[in-house]
Protein backbone atom coordinates (compact mmCIF):
# COMPACT_ATOMS: atom_id res chain seq x y z
CA UNK A 1 0.00 0.00 0.00
CA UNK A 2 1.24 3.46 -0.65
CA UNK A 3 0.28 7.10 -0.69
CA UNK A 4 0.42 9.14 -3.72
CA UNK A 5 -1.01 12.71 -4.50
CA UNK A 6 -3.67 13.81 -6.77
CA UNK A 7 -2.06 16.76 -9.41
CA UNK A 8 -4.27 19.43 -10.74
CA UNK A 9 -5.08 17.65 -13.77
CA UNK A 10 -6.19 14.85 -10.91
CA UNK A 11 -3.67 12.42 -12.35
CA UNK A 12 -1.94 10.03 -10.18
CA UNK A 13 1.38 7.71 -10.18
CA UNK A 14 1.49 4.35 -9.56
CA UNK A 15 4.15 3.50 -6.89
CA UNK A 16 6.58 1.20 -7.90
CA UNK A 17 5.93 -0.98 -4.89
CA UNK A 18 2.94 -1.76 -7.00
CA UNK A 19 4.19 -1.79 -10.59
CA UNK A 20 6.47 -4.60 -9.66
CA UNK A 21 3.57 -6.42 -7.50
CA UNK A 22 0.43 -5.78 -10.82
CA UNK A 23 1.24 -6.57 -14.58
CA UNK A 24 0.73 -3.62 -15.50
CA UNK A 25 2.96 -2.02 -18.93
CA UNK A 26 3.10 1.60 -19.97
CA UNK A 27 -0.06 2.36 -23.03
CA UNK A 28 -2.08 -0.44 -21.52
CA UNK A 29 -5.79 0.20 -20.58
CA UNK A 30 -7.20 -0.12 -17.02
CA UNK A 31 -10.80 -0.25 -16.16
CA UNK A 32 -11.56 2.74 -13.35
CA UNK A 33 -14.35 1.81 -11.48
CA UNK A 34 -16.15 4.03 -8.80
CA UNK A 35 -17.20 2.56 -5.62
CA UNK A 36 -18.62 5.08 -3.26
CA UNK A 37 -15.79 6.86 -1.55
CA UNK A 38 -12.83 4.87 -3.41
CA UNK A 39 -11.64 4.00 -6.69
CA UNK A 40 -10.67 -0.07 -8.07
CA UNK A 41 -8.53 0.52 -10.62
CA UNK A 42 -8.18 -3.19 -13.24
CA UNK A 43 -5.34 -3.54 -15.34
CA UNK A 44 -7.29 -4.95 -19.06
CA UNK A 45 -5.32 -7.87 -20.63
CA UNK A 46 -3.55 -6.74 -23.85
CA UNK A 47 -4.93 -9.87 -26.05
CA UNK A 48 -8.63 -10.47 -24.36
CA UNK A 49 -8.53 -13.65 -26.67
CA UNK A 50 -5.70 -15.05 -24.36
CA UNK A 51 -8.29 -14.47 -21.21
CA UNK A 52 -11.15 -15.83 -23.61
CA UNK A 53 -8.87 -19.26 -24.55
CA UNK A 54 -8.01 -19.73 -20.53
CA UNK A 55 -11.61 -20.23 -19.85
CA UNK A 56 -13.38 -21.17 -22.67
CA UNK A 57 -10.58 -23.98 -23.57
CA UNK A 58 -11.25 -25.34 -27.57
CA UNK A 59 -14.44 -24.12 -27.57
CA UNK A 60 -15.51 -22.83 -31.54
CA UNK A 61 -18.13 -20.43 -32.47
CA UNK A 62 -20.46 -21.86 -34.63
CA UNK A 63 -21.22 -18.97 -37.46
CA UNK A 64 -25.21 -20.69 -37.71
CA UNK A 65 -25.65 -20.49 -33.87
CA UNK A 66 -24.43 -16.75 -33.77
CA UNK A 67 -26.57 -15.47 -37.01
CA UNK A 68 -29.60 -17.77 -34.52
CA UNK A 69 -28.46 -15.94 -31.59
CA UNK A 70 -29.05 -11.99 -33.50
CA UNK A 71 -32.33 -12.82 -35.22
CA UNK A 72 -33.44 -14.08 -31.67
CA UNK A 73 -32.03 -10.69 -30.20
CA UNK A 74 -33.75 -8.58 -32.80
CA UNK A 75 -36.98 -10.35 -32.40
CA UNK A 76 -36.53 -9.54 -28.83
CA UNK A 77 -35.41 -5.52 -29.24
CA UNK A 78 -38.72 -5.64 -31.54
CA UNK A 79 -40.90 -7.00 -28.73
CA UNK A 80 -39.80 -4.33 -26.19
Amino acid sequence: MSVVRVSKKHRMVISEEIRKSVPIEVGQEVLQLSLGDSILVIPLPRDPDIILKRYLGKFKFSRKLREAAEREMVKAAARS
